[in-house]
């Protein structure tokens, strides 16, 4: 599980930008259920309460949160149905596959910025 300076970090890092309250809110109730605080917003359904909140790059932010610390994007049904354990990890999840889908994220941004909208000349 990562700490809030290195969500913070990555996404400085990553997407331009620290989004320190879509980390706080993800990890609000840690404090409450320590590992087990994931069920609560650390699934697709919490991503998408974050875009309604902040909009899509903090929903990118939310996302790229969870795959740190959970390896994968579980839904809130996988927690409910324990296809993954309160890490939100399933069985065989690794931090190998994680990491893939975080460069995915990266590298679709990067070829957004390369071919998206250019300044006009003056």
């Amino acid at each position: 599980m990562a700490h809030l300076y290195e969500h913070c970090y990555d996404c400085e890092r990553w997407i331009g930008r620290d989004w320190e309250e879509v980390h706080l809110w993800l990890d609000e109730f840690f404090a409450e259920f320590g590992p087990a605080h994931r069920c609560h917003r650390h699934h697709i359904e919490g991503i998408e309460e974050i875009r309604t909140k902040w909009g899509d790059e903090a929903a990118l932010a939310a996302k790229i949160h969870i795959l740190v610390d959970c390896w994968g994007l579980p839904n809130k049904a996988d927690y409910e149905n324990r296809f993954v354990n309160q890490f939100g990890q399933e069985e065989d999840s690794t931090w190998e596959e994680a990491w893939k889908m975080i460069q995915e994220i990266r590298n679709e941004r990067d070829v957004g910025r390369k071919n998206g909208p250019q300044p006009h000349a003056v």
